[in-house]
């Protein structure tokens, strides 16, 4: 699992910072373009009903353009619209209508899309490194007991290329409980039943709260198991 939040938290620091270059490109452009009063001469249709504009504009050399917006939205803009135009007076026909959408949009979709996955990612694998650091605790420090192997199931909350990880599942009574606890243990990419040596586990808990737990899966492959 750390490659994917990994994954996720990569993808999401890309698209994070294709935003942040957008919006310095868009800042840029708005804080240094000329702005002129252009019309909506002709609204371009998509099948969904939105439309985009096309706006007629002089610029300040008095060369008429034509900037063909590619942002559609519903409701649209109407012919005869006046709306104003941003244009570089170095290029006049590099131009945008200077609204909030124009300004915002794609820096606002790229930005927002990688916050959420960067966050994702981050939150995934800080999980991930505390529950490693609580198994070392509970493996170091934790009370023992043996744990008799009941099942082992695949985890089907998990898909991976198609395949979901299996789990070890265990019963044991605690010390001072009456009834027996179900454990379960870490994910394996493969069957571990072929592997186990003994119809028993070690489960290691905490005796002030044994809902955390471990189940000792020593004598598997390590390497091939996921927290």
């Amino acid at each position: 699992m750390k490659l994917v939040w990994s994954l996720i938290a990569g993808l999401g620091g890309l698209f994070f910072a294709v935003g942040l270059v957008l919006l310095a490109v868009d800042l840029h452009f708005f804080a240094h373009a000329r702005r002129t009063e252009g019309e909506v001469i002709d609204l371009r249709r998509n099948n969904k009903g939105s439309a985009a504009p096309d706006v007629a504009y002089t610029d300040h050399l008095g060369r008429d353009h034509v900037h063909r917006s590619g942002i559609y939205s519903r409701p649209s803009y109407r012919l005869g619209d006046r709306v104003t135009i941003a244009f570089d007076p170095d290029e006049p026909d590099d131009a945008t209508i200077d609204s909030p959408t124009n300004r915002w949009l794609l820096p606002g979709i790229f930005g927002g899309i990688g916050f959420i996955h960067l966050c994702i990612g981050s939150l995934g694998l800080l999980r991930r490194a505390r529950r490693k650091r609580e198994i070392a605790w509970l493996l170091r420090e934790g009370q023992r007991v043996d744990a008799t192997v009941t099942t082992i199931t695949q985890d089907t909350s998990i898909r991976v290329n198609r395949r979901s990880p299996w789990v070890i599942h265990c019963q044991a009574t605690v010390p001072g409980e009456a009834t027996a606890r179900t454990f379960v243990s870490r994910r394996f990419w493969y069957d571990p039943g072929p592997h186990l040596r003994r119809p028993t586990l070690s489960v290691c808990y905490d005796p002030r709260a044994p809902e955390r737990h471990v189940v000792d899966t020593g004598d598997l492959d390590p390497r091939r198991a996921l927290a």
